[in-house]
């Protein structure tokens, strides 16, 4: 439906935090549905989101973020798709709406987000190009490239960026000031949090060679401080 946001989250072991986002969205005005992927947690993750009305999809193994968000946005019945990560913190219903009035209002195709806890760069270039929170037409996301790469753990993002940016959509990205995405190290410690952050570049640099890498940050940097002064 014209103008109806479906909202997708990916989960995997999230029971300490997914509360924290649903509550945000369950009963939002601009939101006509939320549903939850459960990607095979072995916590309590499905009996958290049992408590809330939303549409609960169970993996019966892990199969990664980027077949879990497929599954999501196969599912939607509407014509927006808003990509929340399971583990925000601070959230509101003034963040959900700064995210989607851009679109809705038809400023631009697509918006990402861009967080408290965005590294230095990324807050100085008022842009996280790699952000989970995005709100993008369902159309959009139909392109076989972005879910091309589904062994590669961190590629949804990246490859979302590459085909919309191949296909010329415009975006803006929108500072959610109060929000933070939960550290690796928070969850799993700082030497395996560590890790993990060095892992995903390397799995990022898997998909896209490191030139490509950096055009893509550059050219959105660009891109964005662009269709901002056209507003």
């Amino acid at each position: 439906m014209k103008n109806k946001i479906s909202v997708v989250i990916a989960a995997f072991n999230e029971a300490p935090r997914i509360a924290d986002v649903l509550k945000v969205v369950e009963n939002h005005p601009l939101i006509d549905e939320v549903i939850v992927i459960n990607d095979g947690s072995v916590d309590n993750t499905s009996q958290v989101v049992r408590k809330f009305n939303v549409k609960l999809i169970e993996n019966e193994k892990n199969i990664g973020k980027t077949l879990s968000v497929k599954k999501g946005i196969d599912a939607a019945k509407n014509d927006l798709i808003m990509l929340l990560d399971a583990d925000l913190q601070g959230l509101t219903e003034k963040s959900i709406e700064k995210l989607a009035n851009p679109v809705l209002t038809g400023q631009v195709d697509w918006t990402l987000s861009y967080r408290n806890n965005s590294f230095l760069i990324m807050k100085l270039l008022q842009l996280d190009w790699i952000s989970g929170e995005r709100v993008i037409p369902r159309k959009f996301l139909m392109d076989p490239l972005i879910s091309s790469r589904p062994e590669v753990g961190y590629s949804l993002e990246v490859l979302m960026n590459k085909s919309l940016l191949g296909n010329r959509r415009s975006f803006q990205s929108v500072y959610l000031k109060n929000v933070i995405n939960t550290r690796k190290s928070e969850k799993v410690g700082f030497r395996a949090g560590t890790y993990n952050d060095f892992a995903v570049i390397g799995q990022m640099l898997r998909v896209l060679p490191l030139h490509q890498f950096v055009w893509q940050f550059v050219t959105m940097a660009y891109l964005n401080k662009k269709y901002q002064a056209k507003q």
